[in-house]
């Protein structure tokens, strides 16, 4: 895989997408910030990298475990929402996966230009870094989250710079591409189990 290209794209939901729980707390969230920052509320966007290898999309994503119902998928590696301590609850854990058989049918508000990206991307998903979902555990000044996993391996991938949609805000993005540019590459065969 490390010797190919493949063609890969962002995909923009909306926080929250088929779920009103989710879309509702990350509105009441946004305009908590916002009020913080002086500023007006944005839209929350969920970053979802989308390759695809000899024609097979694939979709690399960072999702909670409970109520998951995406069965063809491989997992890379899970990690704590919110606290640490909490990690052994399957309600405040997460994955970071490859999902094999993509849903295109939910909802997305933009997709990205096609652009190259290296084979390589999949054993760079082996050293994203399983930070708290939710907190600066990073020192980035913003939190980790599902963002932050794209934005992590476009920057490992040198890939030019993607921004969210016009008016649009995705939480963790600049973290993940902060963390990139501040760690120092691994390679899988060193990273702990």
């Amino acid at each position: 895989m490390n010797v190919v290209d493949v063609v890969a794209r962002v995909r923009w939901a909306p926080v929250g997408a088929g779920g009103r729980v989710a879309r509702c707390t990350s509105a009441w969230w946004e305009r908590t910030v916002a009020a913080r920052e002086h500023r007006a509320p944005q839209v929350l966007v969920h970053a979802l990298l989308e390759v695809v290898v000899d024609g097979a999309p694939r979709t690399i994503d960072m999702s909670p475990t409970w109520g998951n119902a995406v069965t063809q998928r491989h997992v890379i590696t899970v990690g704590p929402v919110g606290s640490r301590i909490l990690r052994w609850c399957p309600m405040f854990r997460y994955e970071l996966r490859v999902v094999l058989e993509p849903d295109t049918s939910s909802e997305v508000l933009q997709v990205s230009d096609d652009f190259q990206l290296s084979g390589r991307v999949f054993e760079d998903l082996a050293d994203v870094p399983a930070y708290t979902w939710g907190r600066d555990e990073g020192g980035a000044g913003e939190m980790w989250t599902s963002n932050s996993v794209v934005a992590w391996l476009l920057e490992r991938s040198d890939v030019s710079p993607i921004e969210p949609p016009a008016g649009h805000r995705a939480p963790g993005w600049n973290a993940g591409a902060l963390l990139a540019r501040s760690r120092p590459q691994q390679t899988t065969a060193h990273r702990p189990a």
